[in-house]
């Protein structure tokens, strides 16, 4: 959603793009899944110098400028990636889903066949208002998925279905803090650990919390001065959370690796810096992170950037391995 210290023209753009989805009513009930063309266009990682390939510790394996004719496309927030890297799954403000083939063959070179469908609430219909923006997204091991809200802040725990996110899900308790929390800076990052409890870090504060059904216990993270949390994902040992910083300058992004092991309650998070990235490089309001491996065993990053439904903004898919 809106980061914190946008230019007042800009910020009072995203403000009013985000406040019409509030107040555009319930969806229709007959509101479902269906096909949609989403067309991508190729971009390099720096438009100065098309050759370049690395940043840091990442390199680059592709990106795409994505767009579609439905006016509902866009603000998508978190995704999921297949462990084959064959599809991704992603969520936006606006309580939508969208599906993806995805043509990577070790680089990311283009999109296949996409539908896109509602979320629906605990009550098995579609959400609407305020109950819709979806900030993060988890993979369950029953094939199921998490999805953690901001505006109403919760977490809704969705079982296997196809399309996905079509069966009624049940509410995993918020944080204790949640109460306090901004409308507009609350749980904008999920993951689960291999433990199976959830880690879940605020926006707008430097209070982290891990649990779930049995409960949760306070730990803090401690971003880069400038920068707050606004995506994570888990793979194997290691947890990785984007950070995102605006200012007159533009967007930057901050991807950080740590021990899952040590995330634990009292515990102070500071992660291993794998890369910055801010222009001239692409990037734009990236939100999302997800992690799978390529058929090498290299550990693959993927963004995914949130255009609030601005001109002035761009929606992007990329993907990064770690060298």
């Amino acid at each position: 959603m809106t980061p914190q210290g946008l230019a007042r023209r800009e910020a009072l753009a995203l403000l009013a793009g985000a406040g019409a989805s509030f107040l555009a009513g319930p969806a229709r009930a007959t509101e479902g899944w269906a096909p949609i063309e989403v067309r991508a266009a190729a971009l390099p990682l720096d438009e100065r110098d098309p050759t370049r390939m690395r940043v840091d510790k990442l390199v680059w394996r592709g990106g795409l400028q994505l767009g579609a004719e439905d006016r509902r496309f866009g603000g998508w927030s978190d995704l999921w990636v297949a462990p084959d890297n064959s599809r991704a799954t992603l969520i936006s403000d606006r309580g939508l889903a969208l599906e993806l083939d995805l043509a990577f063959d070790g680089r990311l070179r283009g999109l296949g066949p996409a539908r896109m469908g509602r979320l629906i609430g605990p009550d098995g219909k579609n959400l609407f208002g305020r109950a819709t923006d979806a900030e993060g997204l988890v993979r369950l091991p029953d094939g199921g998925f998490a999805v953690s809200f901001e505006q109403r802040h919760r977490i809704l725990l969705y079982p296997p279905a196809d399309p996905p996110f079509s069966r009624a899900p049940r509410t995993l308790a918020a944080p204790p803090a949640a109460a306090q929390w901004p409308a507009n800076g609350g749980m904008e990052a999920l993951a689960r650990l291999p433990d199976g409890r959830f880690l879940v870090l605020p926006e707008d504060s430097p209070q982290a919390w891990l649990g779930g059904a049995q409960g949760w216990v306070e730990l803090a993270y401690r971003a880069a001065e400038g920068f707050k949390p606004v995506g994570a994902c888990v793979a194997g040992a290691h947890l990785y959370v984007l950070e995102r910083a605006f200012s007159w300058a533009g967007f930057a992004v901050r991807i950080v690796r740590l021990l899952a092991a040590d995330v634990r309650a009292d515990a102070t998070l500071a992660g291993e810096e794998l890369a910055r990235l801010r222009a001239p490089l692409l990037v734009d309001n990236y939100e999302g992170i997800a992690v799978t491996r390529d058929p090498s065993g290299a550990t693959l990053l993927w963004l995914v950037a949130d255009d609030n439904f601005q001109a002035f903004q761009r929606t992007l898919l990329v993907c990064f391995a770690v060298a």
